[in-house]
């Protein structure tokens, strides 16, 4: 089994990348990333992509199809993910999240790609303040980001089939320790504050709820 994984160089990649060596130990696990967050190692004493049989730098929009001959499965976490970025510079995120995530897709299953697993979230819900949601509620984005998710769902969901399988799954805000460790996430914060400053803050009146989901979580959803 060939296993590609597009944006493998952030927070979510080395933690996936791992599990999925220790599950599938005689697969073929092919990294494609831009490099952009490569150096943003905490503790690691190697670079996590060692683990992988390749390493591919590049931009997701400047995919070569030759990268896609004889892979199984595209695992597409490629994303700007943070919603103030996402704001201030809304068309590159709907050119990275949506277009080419779409795109990718497209290109995969023109390869024969079987399973195409793409990394949504459930900031496509807003403010679920009647309670909690269901794949079968309505859909609330409030950002650009979660706007950019909604899109490429609706283009991504029509184009499975019987030989092509898109697996779309709308994680919670993640947390947990990883090679390139984010700290913008909020659990992430309140641990960060707490060790360095013996504090949390929290940006809020307190009432919120939030869902959470562990990273090496993500790892065996995407599994």
């Amino acid at each position: 089994m060939n296993i590609l994984l597009v944006g493998n160089m952030g927070y979510i990649g080395p933690v996936l990348a791992r599990h999925l060596r220790q599950a599938y130990p005689h697969a073929v696990l092919i990294g494609y990333d831009a490099g952009l967050f490569a150096h943003c190692l905490l503790g690691a004493v190697a670079l996590p992509e060692i683990i992988l049989d390749r390493q591919i730098f590049g931009d997701v929009w400047h995919l070569d199809k030759t990268v896609l001959e004889g892979v199984d499965v595209v695992v597409n976490l490629a994303a700007i993910s943070n919603d103030p970025i996402g704001n201030r510079f809304e068309d590159a995120t709907l050119a990275i999240n949506y277009k080419a995530a779409v795109e990718l897709a497209a290109k995969a299953k023109l390869a024969g790609v079987r399973s195409y697993v793409f990394a949504s979230s459930c900031s496509v819900y807003g403010c679920a303040e009647e309670g909690a949601k269901t794949e079968s509620s309505g859909l609330d984005p409030l950002t650009a980001y979660a706007r950019s998710k909604v899109m490429a769902e609706k283009e991504l969901i029509p184009m499975a089939d019987g030989r092509f399988i898109v697996t779309c799954l709308r994680f919670a805000t993640a947390c947990g320790m990883s090679d390139r460790l984010r700290l913008d996430l909020v659990l992430n914060d309140f641990v960060a504050g707490a060790l360095t400053q013996k504090k949390i803050v929290v940006m809020s009146d307190g009432t919120p709820w939030r869902p959470l989901i562990n990273v090496k979580d993500m790892a065996r959803a995407i599994d």
